[in-house]
């Protein structure tokens, strides 16, 4: 008999959108499955809201007071392997660049 087998459990009365159940085992199952399909739902919408986060330039993110920080580490909750890519302001700079050296 092991430390998990001597605790003991107390049915707890539980309450599921607004629903009072004398314990958990008394749930039944199409409840707890509208529960799971919930759960399942909330998290696809947060990873799109954070792969939209994502396709906002740093001045966006300041115009709705987020720093570029901010938004990464939120980001990489849902895609982990996320890198901001640095863009630079004008992608035709390195030209200017070459004609003032010569």
């Amino acid at each position: 008999m092991g430390t998990i087998d001597t605790i003991p459990l107390r049915a707890k009365p539980i309450t599921i959108a607004g629903i009072v159940y004398k314990s958990a085992n008394s749930v039944p199952f199409r409840v707890w499955a509208r529960v799971l399909v919930a759960m399942i739902v909330a998290k696809l919408d947060r990873r799109r809201t954070r792969i939209q986060l994502s396709k906002l330039t740093e001045s966006e993110l300041r115009d709705i007071g987020i720093t570029p920080a901010e938004a990464d580490r939120e980001i990489r909750r849902s895609l982990p392997f996320y890198e901001r890519h640095r863009i630079e302001p004008d992608p035709l700079a390195f030209i200017d660049a070459r004609r003032r050296r010569s």
